[in-house]
């Protein structure tokens, strides 16, 4: 029998889904039980919550569920809160080392260079300079709320390349679009923002407290990586794509090397 996800509610699908799972925690793929295509459908199941989604664009299979946790369970999860819960809590102090970009002339050319002065005549983001690791540094906002920074080194050597100050629970965010593209750091969110929202994932892996705000800002997530991150841009469209309307492009090169007019065609191909 063929089932559509269209013509079935949510029990059905759950009843279905359920019939494929053994017990315990599981990531799974195979073949779609609604649409029949191969190897695009992901049942996961994590502590508390039973997720699926067909990564078929002609199928609208996807959902969640929650399930009864162990005991072990519950108290892993309440640990993990409490201790997400005080890291939040803290206050970010900007360091007395930072100071305005405009006293260190490496930090416009770093803007000019990576497609970022747009970004900062238009006020999308906000910049200082770290005069004690000599590093520009974006600043993490939510509204007007500074919740961290992120500084990137002006010289070779300095170590590491890029450092993040204070909590790392909340994304650098650059743009006001409903569209918001994955990258992989903050000069390159700053060059999407031309287009859509930028946001700095600092690597190639979506940390768990960075979902929430997605979910909230966002009407569709493009993941846009190197070539080099293509297995993990799919992990991170499989993770979101439960939440919210998720694709994928693939990249040569990072976004912060191309000009508005070119990242529109790469966005939008």
């Amino acid at each position: 029998m063929c089932y559509t996800p269209k013509t079935m509610n949510y029990n059905q699908q759950l009843t279905i889904v359920k019939t494929l799972i053994p017990q315990g925690d599981l990531d799974m793929r195979c073949d779609c039980p609604f649409c029949h295509h191969s190897n695009t459908f992901v049942v996961k199941r994590e502590q508390s919550e039973l997720k699926w989604y067909c990564f078929s664009a002609s199928c609208s299979a996807r959902g969640k569920h929650e399930v009864e946790m162990s005991m072990q369970q519950v108290i892993e999860t309440v640990v993990t809160e409490n201790k997400a819960k005080q890291e939040k809590e803290k206050p970010f102090v900007l360091p007395t080392s930072f100071i305005s970009i405009l006293s260190e002339q490496k930090c416009y050319d770093y803007l000019v260079n990576n497609n970022c002065i747009q970004a900062k005549q238009k006020a999308k983001a906000s910049f200082m300079y770290d005069v004690k690791q000599h590093r520009i540094v974006f600043l993490i906002k939510n509204k007007e709320k500074i919740l961290g920074a992120i500084g990137r080194a002006l010289n070779s050597k300095v170590y590491p390349k890029w450092y993040v100050y204070g909590s790392k629970s909340y994304p650098f965010i650059c743009g006001d679009s409903d569209i918001g593209v994955l990258v992989e750091d903050c000069a390159s969110a700053c060059a999407v923002s031309s287009v859509y929202s930028g946001i700095a994932l600092m690597g190639t892996s979506l940390p768990e407290s960075y979902i929430p705000v997605l979910k909230k800002k966002y009407k569709k997530i493009i993941v846009a990586l190197d070539r080099d991150a293509t297995t993990k841009s799919f992990d991170i469209s499989g993770k979101l794509n439960y939440y919210v309307n998720t694709q994928v492009k693939i990249l040569e090169d990072d976004l912060k090397y191309y000009n508005e007019k070119q990242i529109k065609e790469i966005l939008n191909a």
